[in-house]
């Protein structure tokens, strides 16, 4: 995954914890985890500051929105579903979805040009996976 691809996995994820408004106690420290994961190291505080700064500039639920529409279609496609997946779980990781949230998942998949049946599929994976 390029540096490029990086920051649009954390970008559209970073704008799912945020569309409801809030972010809750859970939210940050999972958005923490995945962007450990996705750059492959730990990140510093100053790091994440920096990330969270980095992608805050659209916090607004309509500016979220409008983005999603413009950077999703970009996601390579060997990355979508990924995407969808983690993005997904950044939904649910504080067991609240706001019907701000099923909103811009609906615009995601959309955007990542996922067929309903394979967003379905893919969003019972991770309901799954919290389930378990």
């Amino acid at each position: 995954m390029t540096a490029a691809h990086e920051d649009l996995l954390l970008e559209l994820a970073f704008l799912m914890t945020a569309v409801d408004g809030r972010l809750a106690d859970e939210e940050l420290p999972a958005y923490l985890e995945v962007a450990s994961w996705v750059r492959g190291k730990t990140v510093t505080d100053e790091d994440f500051g920096l990330l969270l700064e980095k992608f805050s500039a659209n916090i607004e639920r309509g500016e979220i929105e409008e983005r999603v529409k413009v950077i999703a279609p970009t996601v390579p496609a060997e990355l979508r579903e990924l995407v969808f997946k983690i993005t997904m779980g950044l939904a649910l990781v504080d067991m609240d979805a706001s019907p701000a949230e099923d909103a811009l998942v609906g615009l995601l998949y959309e955007g990542l040009g996922l067929s309903e049946e394979r967003a379905e599929a893919a969003a019972a994976e991770v309901r799954k996976a919290f389930d378990g």
